[in-house]
């Protein structure tokens, strides 16, 4: 039994004891053969819902029986929950205290800089059609649809966060780097959840897809809102991998009120950008709900961005983007913004802050990125442990 509990985790364990005769939606971890354990499982009738090689996991259902089974073969090395991710206005720069003159002087607009996106999809928005088409790529790895479409509206708008031409408001509501455009992958559900696995296995495509497609930075707007050291190691091999492919991986502290160390999960890695929020009001404060680090070594989060009321795009959470195989055209919205608040907003503006400055210089290192937009911040009056290096100076980093 000591050896069985040495591979599984514990609270799975638990709820494999309790209901033996119910099936879980888990992540296997083999030291090897990965396709010798694909094989058994397909052999006992079990769901394969993602391979990933990259990490040698295999996410699938599995019985009680089955999992206790699966702790007997040595290729196994580890099994735990696949668990749920969470999906975590003022117009996007006067809430960050970026002025027009400032946006207009930079002439930067992250020309060229392609933003992976991992979220509920996107909406093939008017603002991110014209004058010049956002959206690079979209893959549904949910329903497998092939054209855009967000039937939760979370992903719509931080699409427009960050790339919006604003051309349904005369320019006023127009994204952070409006030139840059989008890979979006559809991996959260309707519901604003989604499984482990399905987040790796889209962040697993970002990154091999990244040389082809120009790709500089993944925002990832949601939390892991659970304390899985396992599942974190997951996603640090990743984001370790992405840094060595030069690309900046952006992610919100979460929601989980401005307490000291309430920040847990993927956002206290040290090999990404978390985010924490802070109110869109002249006289800036931290948002009521923004986790707070410090963490520990490193220290988190890195910095802060605005992230109450902000104004982004609208969507038809109806919309259905294609029927038989024939693609389907939206109506236009009779609303096409709404507000929305959550740190996920400021990891939205970061990215596209990244992307601005990749597009001033071409060349530059990821790691080289964070150091010079952490030297432009500007510390608020409130405890380092809700603000890090504190706000963004838009100024002091782009002039």
């Amino acid at each position: 039994m000591f050896f069985l509990k040495g591979k599984i985790n514990p609270n799975l364990y638990a709820l494999t004891v309790k209901n033996e005769h119910r099936s879980f939606r888990i992540l296997i971890h083999c030291k090897n053969f990965i396709n010798r354990i694909t094989s058994r499982l397909k052999s006992h009738k079990c769901t394969i819902y993602y391979t990933i090689d990259t990490l040698n996991c295999i996410c699938a259902s599995a019985s009680s029986f089955m999992i206790t089974r699966l702790t007997e073969y040595p290729e196994v090395d580890y099994i735990t929950l696949d668990n749920f991710a969470n999906i975590c206005g003022h117009n996007v720069h006067s809430a960050n205290n970026i002025g027009s003159s400032l946006t207009k002087n930079s002439k930067l607009a992250g020309r060229g800089i392609r933003i992976g996106i991992i979220d509920t999809g996107v909406y093939p928005h008017k603002d991110l059609k014209y004058p010049t088409p956002k959206i690079y790529k979209f893959l549904d790895i949910i329903n497998g649809l092939n054209y855009p479409y967000d039937d939760n509206g979370h992903g719509t708008f931080i699409s427009g966060l960050i790339a919006a031409s604003g051309s349904s408001s005369k320019g006023t509501y127009i994204g952070i780097a409006p030139e840059s455009s989008i890979y979006m992958i559809k991996a959260f559900e309707a519901t604003g959840k989604a499984y482990v696995s399905s987040v790796l296995t889209a962040l697993d495509i970002l990154i091999k897809e990244s040389a082809e497609s120009n790709l500089k930075i993944i925002c990832l707007p949601f939390e892991t809102s659970f304390q899985d050291s396992f599942i974190d190691s997951l996603f640090s091999k990743l984001f370790t991998l992405a840094n060595k492919n030069n690309i900046v991986v952006v992610l919100p502290s979460g929601n989980n009120k401005n307490d000291k160390n309430s920040m847990i999960g993927i956002a206290t890695l040290s090999n990404c950008v978390t985010v924490s929020g802070i109110t869109s009001s002249t006289q800036k404060k931290v948002y009521t709900y923004s986790s707070s680090g410090p963490c520990g070594k490193p220290e988190k989060p890195d910095f802060c961005a605005a992230c109450t009321d902000l104004t982004s795009l609208n969507c038809d959470t109806a919309f259905v983007s294609e029927r038989n195989g024939i693609k389907l055209y939206p109506r236009e919205l009779k609303e096409p913004y709404t507000t929305y608040t959550g740190t996920s907003c400021a990891a939205a503006f970061t990215a596209g802050v990244f992307a601005l400055l990749f597009e001033k210089i071409p060349d530059l290192q990821c790691k080289d990125a964070i150091s010079m937009i952490k030297t432009s911040c500007k510390l608020l009056d409130v405890p380092k442990w809700q603000q890090g290096y504190g706000y963004i100076d838009f100024r002091d980093l782009f002039f």
